[in-house]
């Protein structure tokens, strides 16, 4: 096993591979959702990792609006105190 995952944080799980042997794996860590800067209310996007994420377009990355940080009633209060 490798020395990067040898911590308590990371599930263990036992696996009888297809050859009868007892082999214990890793579960992959499961991603959270991105949440809102301000109230940290979930945005809606999906759970992507860092490599799902490189794999996406172009388009498919860039914010198609203002704040992307931010939930929607917090971005409609943050533009409403840059209007006045």
């Amino acid at each position: 096993m490798r020395r990067a995952l040898r911590t308590r944080a990371r599930k263990k799980v036992g696996v009888k591979t297809p050859g009868k042997r007892h082999v214990t794996k890793i579960r992959q860590e499961k991603h959270s959702y991105e949440k809102c800067g301000v109230c940290g209310h979930k945005l809606n996007k999906p759970k992507l990792t860092s490599i799902e994420r490189r794999r996406l377009p172009t388009t498919k990355k860039r914010p198609e609006r203002p704040y992307p940080e931010l939930c929607s009633p917090c971005m409609r209060i943050k533009i409403k105190e840059i209007i006045r």
